[in-house]
């Protein structure tokens, strides 16, 4: 594992895997449409050919099985692809090469594959290019052709980005492959904040202050991580530059300054501060300044999420008698409740990034268990059942996914799900608990 040293010394490696070669795009009306809350929705048939044997390094490793398999598992992460095994299709899949392709063509519109990928490594010196195609099966066309460069340790970083391409070329929405996941994992006694990448690989430790880090949140712009610390005895809240490493302090009054939250610009943080009069939602400028409450009295109202548009919080509040999902204006006015009926206890909201559902965590029959909810307080859905404690819901940035806490194997460790239940897998594998995550923009 590396330190924040080393990520921003993978920050600027990652610079290096720069596009150097974009072809046509396809038009809007053409692309494919996914219905995200679906079960069983129809997905895209694609096979993923090429890579043919590549040897690279002072070991001369075999790098294009590795290639292959992260991009084949990048795209069925995605929740939007059939990729189509090589074993099913009627050619030799690595003896397929760029210009090769008509040839294959008739043989997978035969079986109704409606994408077609094909990649490539080479060399030149210690410089390692990843170069990928991207053809509409139907029409023989050629939708994207891009080449990246890098090194043989971030050949990851050039596969999940060639996948994301690939996305956005057939669904003209952001992918997920490039994304990180922050979350808290408990170290020799003290819970420190890392960042891995968004399948689980590459963790890169944040805090490492051996002492109690909590609720990492992402800026929109994925360069800062706000958390709260209790490194100077009181549950402080920080923001870290992960570019820079630089920390400031935002607030630090005494009592809890908890659950930050970041609006949609990334000007402000909202976040939770305790006194004897309560605890209560607080927003201020990311430097800390221009502090102004959102809401007032004894009860305690933590764990806020900004809508999309900025313009309201979703919280949890024990105002009612029990804790309870509530909905607020950022001028504070407004406050409605959203959830009833969904068992006796309704924490950890977080707001999709397309606006259209709440997922949060209610109680029942003594479980914990992540259901979605329409912001108007309609359409409550459960989406995990008998399978231990579920909680911590963070969305994707395509609000496709969800990463959550679960306790099904023992003790707490981050597992993936798609938006409507369905594909839950466990993503954190390193004997120690992990919890808290927070998917980055």
């Amino acid at each position: 594992m590396r330190s924040l040293r080393g990520l921003r010394r993978g920050l600027s490696l990652l610079s290096l895997a720069a596009v150097v070669v974009p072809l046509s795009a396809w038009s809007a009306e053409e692309k494919f449409t996914i219905d995200i809350y679906k079960k069983e929705a129809q997905k895209i048939a694609i096979a993923v050919v090429g890579f043919p044997s590549f040897r690279f390094g002072v070991k001369g490793e075999d790098l294009d099985a590795e290639a292959s398999a992260i991009l084949t598992e990048d795209l069925r992460n995605a929740g939007i692809f059939d990729v189509i095994e090589s074993s099913f299709l009627p050619f030799e899949t690595t003896q397929v090469g760029f210009g090769q392709e008509r040839g294959i063509m008739p043989a997978l519109n035969s079986l109704k594959v409606q994408a077609l990928v094909i990649g490539k490594l080479s060399s030149r010196g210690s410089e390692l290019f990843l170069e990928g195609q991207l053809f509409e099966v139907a029409k023989g066309e050629r939708l994207s052709a891009k080449r990246y460069v890098g090194g043989q340790r971030t050949l990851r970083t050039m596969v999940h980005r060639l996948t994301d391409e690939i996305v956005f070329r057939l669904t003209g929405e952001k992918g997920i492959a490039s994304s990180r996941i922050a979350h808290v994992s408990s170290v020799d006694g003290a819970k420190e904040i890392y960042v891995m990448d968004y399948d689980g690989h590459n963790p890169v430790l944040i805090t490492g202050n051996r002492s109690i880090n909590l609720s990492p949140r992402w800026s929109p712009d994925g360069k800062k991580i706000a958390y709260t610390s209790y490194r100077d005895q009181n549950p402080d809240l920080f923001v870290v530059n992960l570019e820079t490493g630089r920390r400031q302090k935002v607030s630090s009054s005494p009592g809890l300054n908890i659950a930050p939250a970041w609006s949609p610009d990334g000007e402000w943080l909202a976040f939770s501060m305790s006194n004897d009069r309560g605890t209560n939602l607080f927003l201020s400028r990311a430097d800390g300044t221009g502090l102004r409450p959102v809401t007032l009295g004894p009860h305690i109202n933590v764990s806020p999420s900004f809508s999309p548009n900025g313009r309201q919080l979703v919280f949890n509040s024990d105002r009612g008698g029990t804790p309870q999902i509530y909905v607020v204006d950022v001028e504070g006015t407004n406050i409605r409740r959203l959830t009833f009926g969904v068992g006796d206890y309704s924490v950890s909201p977080r707001w999709s990034p397309r606006g259209d559902k709440i997922a949060f965590v209610g109680r029942l029959r003594g479980n914990f268990d992540i259901f979605l909810i329409n912001p108007d307080g309609a359409g409550a859905l459960q989406l995990t059942s008998n399978s231990g404690n579920n909680e911590e819901p963070s969305w994707s940035p395509d609000g496709r996914h969800l990463v959550f806490t679960s306790t099904r194997n023992g003790r707490r460790d981050l597992f993936i799900m798609s938006a409507d239940g369905a594909n839950q897998r466990r993503l954190t594998k390193n004997g120690r608990e992990n919890y808290l995550a927070d998917w980055s923009p």
